[in-house]
Formats: structure tokens, C-alpha cells, sequence
């Protein structure tokens, strides 16, 4: 069984590792944002390579909009929402 002196070990690693995930995401966003300016100068929004396929357009969706509905019908909003419970780890 672990002791809590090996979490705090883990937790050191854990926090290492989310420190290198924050520095690939940010060097993943800078990649991503000179593909987008490349694609727009090409006039292109899609490009097959070696590497794959990437494409870059507009998407739409539609989302419901339950803040407002909320506002509007409260008892219906109430009466069709359930509770739900979950398990959450933070590593701050």
C-alpha cells in the first residue's frame, strides 16, 4: 500500500507532467496558428501531405440554449434536470 509520503511524490511527477502539457499545448497552438495563416494565404481549406490531411473551415451547429430557457420556463427547466454525481481530481 502507498504512503502518503509516495503521494507526495506522485503528485511532484503529476504537476512536472502538467507543466509539459501546458508548454506542448501552448507550441501546438503556435504550429496551429502558422497552418491557419499558411491555408489562408493559399486560399485553401484542406491540404493532403505525407503526414495526413488537415482542413481548416467554417462549422455550424446548434446548441440549445438552456440559460435562456431556464430564465423563461424555470418549471419546465426543473422538472426535466437531474442531479448526477461524479468523482473530480484537482492537482493545483
Amino acid at each position: 500500500m502507498k504512503t502518503l509520503k509516495e503521494l507526495s511524490a506522485i503528485i511532484k511527477e503529476y504537476k512536472e507532467y502538467q507543466t509539459l502539457e501546458a508548454q506542448l499545448k501552448e507550441q501546438m497552438e503556435e504550429l496551429k496558428a502558422e497552418a491557419i495563416e499558411i491555408m489562408g494565404a493559399e486560399a485553401i481549406d484542406e491540404y493532403n501531405c505525407d503526414e495526413g490531411k488537415v482542413t481548416y473551415r467554417e462549422v455550424l451547429s446548434k446548441r440549445f440554449a438552456s440559460t435562456e430557457f431556464k430564465k423563461v420556463h424555470a418549471d419546465l427547466y426543473a422538472a426535466f434536470t437531474k442531479q448526477t454525481s461524479s468523482m473530480r481530481f484537482t492537482c493545483n
